[in-house]
C-alpha cells in the first residue's frame, strides 16, 4: 500500500532535523465553539509529511480530556485504546510504567492532572529568531480563541548529537520497510509501517485498532472507511498515539556516582559505557568493548546472539540492551524467536533534549568535573506508537524496570529506570558480566527522573479536519 504522505503530519516521517529549533507548547481549552474556530484557523496550518523541507513546521497533538472537551461522538471517545482514555497517571498504569517514588505524577511539573492539557502545538524552526516570530504567532492566535497556555517547553538539538550526560543518542531507529524499498539496509531488519501508523498493515499482517467515527456523524465524509469496518469511517488513518515525557536528567549525580565507583577517569568512563552499551562518542561496545572506535560511532547493523550473548561485551541490563534487545532475549530459545519477539515492541523515537549542557563542549572529559549549576536539562521523549500497551507501556514495564531482567536479580534499567529498595524489591544495581567474577554496582540513585508526561493522539490531517469541523451532538 502506498504512503499517504500528505495525509499524515510530517513528524511521521521524518524528525525534522533541518529545522534544529524547537518548541513544544501544552494548552487548554476554554470554550467549544472558540476552540473550532481556532482549530479550523489553525489546521490548514499543519506540516504534512509530503512537504520534505519546510521553512517552518507546526504538529498538533490532542489528550483524550481534549478530545472529550470539543465534544466529539460517544462512540468515537469509546474507540480509542483504553490506555489512551485512562491516560498515563492512571493508578495502576504508575506502576507499570515505572512512575512511583520520585517518578510520582503529584511531583511533575506537568501532566499529573490530565485534564488540564488538551492540546500539544510542537514548533520548528531554522533559527532562534525564526522559532521566537512562530511561537509569538501561534500563542497569540492561540489566545485569541480563549485558548490558555499552561506549559511552554524549548527544546533543541545539542552539540554533535549528544544527549546531557554527554553520549551520542538517537542512532538506532527502526527502518521502515515502505521508506527503504530501494535502499541498501545490509543485515538491518525493516519493519512495516502499520507498527507506527495507523491505516497500514503492520508485523500481524493486521490494522492496529483505530479510533471510528460512525458514517452518519457531521462531516465523516472527510474521512475514508476502515478497511476492516467499511460501515464507520477512520480516524486514526495517517495518524497514531504519541508519547511525550519529560525527563530531567541529572548530570553532575550520574557522573560523581561513576567517579566514586572508579580508580580513575577512564574507568569511570568505561562504567559509564558499559550502562549505556555505547561508548560517548556512540561506537557499540559489542563491536569495541575495550576502547572506543570513532569509525563505528554510527554503527548500528548489529545483534546480540552471536555476537555477546552472554554480555561479556556490552553487559545485558545495559541501557540499550533493555531498550532494544535486538535479536537476544534469555526467555527467547532461538535468535529468530527473539528478534521477532523484540520487533513487536519497537517504538518510533521523535523526541530532542532541553536545557543549556552543563559543560559546552558536551565532552565527557569536562561534564565530569563541572560543578552543579541549578539549571534543568534533559530529555523531551516522544515517540509514536499505535499500541501504547504492545509497544510503550511493554518496554517500560518488562524491559527497563523489571529488576530481573536478562537473569538479573537487583537491577532496573541503569540510566532511565526507577532506582530504589522497597518492600524487599531491590532495584538500585547494576551487573556487569565477567570472568570469573561478575561486578555489581550497588545503591545507585536515580540518574532521571520524569517531569511530567500524558499520552496524545496524533492525527492524519483529515482527522485534523474532522476534529475541527465536528459539530454534532
Amino acid at each position: 500500500m502506498e504512503l499517504e504522505l500528505t495525509d499524515m503530519q510530517g513528524l511521521a516521517i521524518r524528525g525534522h532535523g533541518h529545522l534544529p529549533h524547537a518548541h513544544y507548547v501544552l494548552m487548554r481549552f476554554t470554550g467549544v465553539q472558540e476552540t473550532k474556530a481556532y482549530l479550523k484557523e489553525l489546521m490548514p496550518l499543519v506540516t504534512h509529511a509530503g512537504d520534505k523541507a519546510p521553512e517552518v513546521a507546526r504538529q498538533v497533538a490532542f489528550t483524550y480530556s481534549g478530545l472529550a472537551f470539543l465534544q466529539l461522538p460517544a462512540f468515537t471517545l469509546g474507540s480509542f485504546s483504553r490506555e489512551f482514555r485512562e491516560g498515563m497517571t492512571e493508578s495502576h498504569r504508575q506502576f507499570i510504567l515505572g512512575d512511583t517514588g520520585e517518578h510520582a505524577p503529584n511531583d511533575w511539573a506537568w501532566g499529573g492532572d490530565p485534564s488540564d492539557i488538551h492540546l500539544l502545538l510542537m514548533l520548528f524552526a531554522p533559527n532562534d529568531e525564526a522559532l521566537g516570530q512562530l511561537v509569538t504567532t501561534e500563542l497569540t492566535r492561540a489566545s485569541s480563541f480563549g485558548v490558555i497556555l499552561r506549559i511552554s517547553l524549548p527544546t533543541g538539538m545539542l552539540h554533535d548529537q549528544k544527549e546531557h550526560f554527554g553520549f551520542r543518542d538517537d542512532i538506532s531507529r527502526p527502518l521502515i520497510t515502505e521508506l527503504v524499498k530501494s535502499k541498501d539496509t545490509g543485515n538491518a531488519p525493516t519493519y512495516p509501517m502499520g507498527e507506527f501508523i495507523m491505516g497500514y498493515k503492520n508485523l500481524y499482517d493486521e490494522y492496529a485498532p483505530s479510533p471510528l467515527v460512525s458514517k452518519d456523524s457531521p462531516g465523516s465524509q472527510v474521512l475514508l472507511p476502515h478497511p476492516d469496518y467499511p460501515d464507520f469511517m477512520d480516524l486514526g488513518r495517517n495518524g497514531t498515539y504519541l508519547v511525550f515525557r519529560q525527563m530531567q536528567q541529572e548530570v553532575v549525580r550520574f557522573w560523581d556516582y561513576l567517579k566514586s565507583q572508579a580508580q580513575t577517569t577512564d574507568e569511570a568512563i568505561a562504567l559509564a559505557s558499559k550502562m549505556v552499551g555505547r561508548w560517548p562518542d556512540g561506537s557499540p561496545l559489542v563491536r569495541c568493548p575495550f576502547a572506543s572506535d570513532p569509525s563505528l560511532a554510527e554503527e548500528n547493523d548489529f545483534g546480540y546472539w552471536e555476537e555477546d550473548r552472554s554480555g561479556l561485551k556490552c553487559p545485558l541490563g545495559s541501557h540499550i540492551r533493555r531498550t532494544n534487545p535486538r535479536d537476544h532475549l534469555v526467555t527467547e530459545t532461538s535468535q529468530k524467536d527473539s528478534a521477532e519477539m523484540v520487533a513487536k515492541h519497537l517504538m518510533l523515537r521523535k523526541g530532542r533534549p532541553y536545557g543549556e549542557p552543563l559543560a559546552e563542549t558536551m565532552e565527557v572529559s569536562d561534564l565530569m568535573i563541572a560543578q552543579e549549576d541549578g539549571k534543568e536539562r534533559g530529555l523531551h521523549f516522544i515517540c509514536l506508537v499505535t499500541d501504547l500497551r504492545r509497544q510503550f507501556e511493554f518496554v517500560q514495564n518488562n524491559w527497563v524496570n523489571f529488576h530481573k531482567f536478562g537473569g538479573s536479580e537487583q537491577d532496573a534499567d541503569p540510566i532511565i529506570g526507577n532506582h530504589y529498595q522497597k518492600d524487599q524489591v531491590i532495584t538500585d544495581r547494576f551487573s556487569i558480566p565477567a570472568y570469573p567474577i561478575r561486578r555489581r554496582l550497588e545503591n545507585m540513585p536515580n540518574f532521571v527522573k520524569v517531569r511530567g508526561g500524558a499520552y496524545f493522539f496524533f492525527p492524519g490531517l483529515k482527522a485534523c479536519q474532522f476534529i475541527a469541523n465536528y459539530d454534532g451532538i
